[in-house]
């Protein structure tokens, strides 16, 4: 358990007020985003059902086609058909988001589609490491604050 973690959220001035059971109720729902990689199928999937995917497949495959955005659409292609995880974070990701939204191969609006997918809400416990938090935890969390901590 990250107890620092949560240590560091009941100094807060939200939980100063709360019983030790309202603390624990408050922060087993606090919610917080985290961002993930992707599944190559759900970006595929979200392409198609936009009406993208076949022309970047189109320009993927053509050799002859314009760099860019060629080289773009190909790699693309490539790790959607590796059916494997793709992190949107990866600057030559967003890089390549880019050259494909200049070439009308997508647009701003299908690109921030494709992001969200990778936005996740998760429990704040469950972010931290903490796991269900019990009247128990808040209580140790709280000698230790009293205690200087």
């Amino acid at each position: 358990m990250n107890e620092q973690a949560l240590i560091n959220e009941l100094k807060q001035p939200q939980y100063q007020t709360m019983t030790d059971q309202q603390a624990a109720d408050a922060i087993n729902a606090k919610t917080v985003q985290q961002v993930r990689p992707v599944e190559a199928q759900q970006i595929r999937l979200t392409l198609a059902s936009r009406g993208r995917l076949a022309a970047i497949k189109r320009v993927g495959e053509n050799t002859t086609a314009p760099e860019p955005p060629y080289d773009a659409c190909a790699t693309l292609m490539t790790l959607l058909d590796a059916d494997d995880v793709i992190d949107l974070q990866n600057p030559a990701v967003a890089a390549a988001s880019q050259v494909l939204i200049q070439h009308n191969l997508l647009t701003q609006a299908d690109a921030d589609a494709i992001a969200l997918l990778a936005v996740q809400t998760v429990r704040w416990v469950d972010a931290e490491g903490i796991g269900e938090c019990g009247i128990g935890f808040i209580i140790n969390a709280r000698k230790a604050i009293a205690g200087g901590a």
